[in-house]
């Protein structure tokens, strides 16, 4: 019997199984569903910075209510209704005074803690501040980097150098870095804060130890020679001792900030490579090198032109002709001695300014420095032509002589017509003596009372050094004077040859020449004689010259008297005379019948006395 149930049993599970199988396959199942998952963009960052928090899988909750939480605090796009596609992304920005380190992102369903859907988190870096180089000297370029400062914030750089110095402002970056490049100022030796801060709570500070720096104003120089040194970054207000080699040359004092300027020479040492050490009292020490080459010196540095001036050198080499140059023109040679040494002596040759002389022995060659004294000769004073005095053409100029230091004193001489020399006439400069005499071709035109001519002087010594000009003196050119007419008397009746005849012109600038002239009108409109360039004072016109004269009528003439510098006098008066002919029987033939006459009536008289006297 129970083999028999077993069976019957076994025969109704078979079918059950099999239908369980069908609806298993073809009936859908319920799916199983993963967790919710929040990601942050960035992952960290400064304050300030804008953090993207981005979900998925959230299709559980759609068109439910979440809420976002950084830290214990909601942020303000919270809560939102999660989209039909179950993702979202919203932003939130890292409050200000947040501490560096992890902090939690939650998301909730409600704003209780045991209600958390999805977790992740944002680290907040910690505000730094990062130097390319930590140590340095003064003047030196140093870049500083900032991190984790408050995002797109400015933040202000401070540099303590004895006070707190404000370096510049720079603007963070979004993920809140910034650079700046800033130059170390003058200062002490010793450790100084760089700080940054900012407006919402950042701040921070590094160290840079600033060190002593020696520097030298030339890097060789001979023996002698001035050099200048300067330092920073020494002890504030100690005392820095200069050593050169083993000597110690000059005793600096370095300033609040540590810093120090001073001159010293080159002590007399062998030319070779030295150490040039500064240290103070507080163990800051600096060391360069320096190196004495040959040299010399000058037994003076401003000198006179004329003057004697000496070149003292060594460390040349011995036995080989040293030659020296004054501004590349070979002045005076001479031989170096056993030991390197010599000396030569020229005489500083005329041209003002700077000058370089340059001593060579044609393996070693310095350069020095030389100037002429620049103190102005004193002004001229002048002398002729006096004031407001008359003078010839070719005019004389007299000054007193100039006396100075530095020869040759040359003058400068200028002529113009208008008191303030802007139209210069004649400017003459290099002269040697105190007096110059117009050459011809700068003989001057006459001048009157309303046109004068105006003349200073300038004095210019050896050294090129200029005076200011002399007061100016006025002075006028003659012109001849009118002559005086002699024949023909005014109103005479003339007949040919007709003879002309005047005064002689006084004049400045002899020789004299007259011009003549002769017309039929006074007013000379129409002249029927010209002539030009007579040197004597008359003139005989005779017929040959074929003037047509009428007779009987009254013709006109006048004189005038021209100068050596072509400077022309006044017309004289105005003569007259009235011609007349003698028919045709000449004057000089009518003069001989009067002297022969005359000579017959003397005769017949003497005749006639010595006949009464006899009887």
């Amino acid at each position: 019997m129970k083999k028999a149930g077993s069976s019957k049993v076994f025969r109704y599970l078979i079918p059950l199984a099999l239908v369980t199988l069908l609806v298993s396959v073809f009936m859908p199942s319920s799916p199983v569903l993963a967790a919710p998952v929040i990601t942050l963009t960035p992952a960290s960052g400064p304050t300030g910075i804008s953090v993207s928090v981005s979900g998925t899988v959230f299709d559980s909750y759609i068109g439910d209510n979440i809420h976002i939480f950084f830290d214990d605090a909601e942020i303000s796009n919270s809560p939102f209704i999660v989209p039909d596609n179950g993702s979202f992304s919203v932003s939130f920005t890292v409050p200000a005074g947040t501490t560096p380190g992890q902090h939690g992102v939650e998301v909730r369903s409600e704003t209780t803690s045991t209600s958390m859907l999805a977790t992740s988190y944002f680290t907040v870096e910690a505000t730094t501040l990062v130097l390319n180089a930590y140590e340095g000297n003064v003047g030196a370029s140093v870049n500083i980097t900032g991190v984790g400062f408050y995002a797109s914030r400015p933040v202000t750089l401070y540099y303590t150098n004895l006070s707190q110095n404000q370096i510049g402002t720079e603007t963070a970056s979004p993920a809140g870095k910034f650079v700046r490049q800033f130059t170390i100022p003058a200062g002490p030796a010793g450790f100084h804060d760089i700080s940054a801060t900012n407006d919402y709570g950042n701040s921070a500070e590094i160290q840079f130890k600033v060190v002593p720096e020696l520097i030298l104003g030339l890097s060789s120089a001979a023996a002698g020679d001035v050099i200048n040194a300067s330092g920073t970054g020494f002890a504030s207000q100690s005392a820095v001792t200069i050593i050169f080699g083993s000597t110690a040359v000059t005793i600096a004092q370095a300033d609040y900030f540590g810093s120090f300027e001073i001159d010293f020479y080159v002590p007399p040492v062998k030319p070779m490579t030295y150490d040039v050490r500064a240290q103070d009292n507080f163990g800051n020490i600096d060391v360069i090198q320096f190196t004495v080459t040959a040299g010399a010196n000058l037994s003076e540095s401003i000198g006179t032109t004329g003057s004697e001036l000496t070149v003292n050198g060594s460390g040349f080499i011995a036995g080989h002709t040293i030659t020296v140059y004054y501004d590349d023109v070979p002045i005076t040679t001479t031989v170096a001695d056993n030991n390197g040494d010599f000396t030569a002596t020229f005489t500083v040759p005329p041209g003002g300014g700077s000058h370089v002389i340059t001593v060579s022995d044609g393996t070693n060659t310095r350069n020095y420095n030389f100037s002429l004294e620049r103190d102005p000769p004193t002004v001229p004073v002048l002398s002729l032509p006096i004031d407001e005095s008359m003078t010839k053409a070719e005019a004389f100029f007299d000054w007193e002589d100039v006396v100075d230091p530095s020869l040759p004193v040359t003058y400068n001489l200028e002529i113009a017509s208008d008191i303030n020399f802007a139209s210069v006439i004649l400017y003459k400069t290099g002269i040697e003596i105190s007096q110059y005499l117009l050459a011809e071709s700068e003989i001057l035109s006459a001048s009157f009372k309303d046109s004068p001519y105006f003349w200073r002087v300038k004095s210019v010594d050896g050294a090129g050094n200029e005076s200011e000009y002399s007061e100016h003196w006025v002075f006028y050119i003659s012109v001849p004077s009118s002559p005086s007419l002699f024949l023909p008397a005014a109103d005479t009746q003339v007949e040919y040859p007709i003879r002309f005849s005047w005064e002689s012109s006084a004049s400045l600038s002899p020789p004299i020449a007259y011009t003549l002239q002769m017309a039929a009108s006074p007013d000379f409109t129409a002249p029927l004689l010209s002539k030009t360039g007579l040197s004597a004072t008359e003139y005989l016109i005779t017929e040959e010259e074929d003037l047509q004269l009428e007779t009987d009528i009254t013709y006109y003439w006048r004189v005038k008297a021209i100068d050596n510098a072509s400077n022309s006098g006044e017309w004289s008066a105005v003569g007259s005379f009235v011609f007349t002919s003698s028919g045709g029987f000449p004057i000089w033939a009518t003069v001989i019948l009067i002297v022969i006459a005359f000579i017959i009536a003397v005769l017949l008289a003497f005749r006639a006395g010595r006949r009464t006297a006899y009887h």
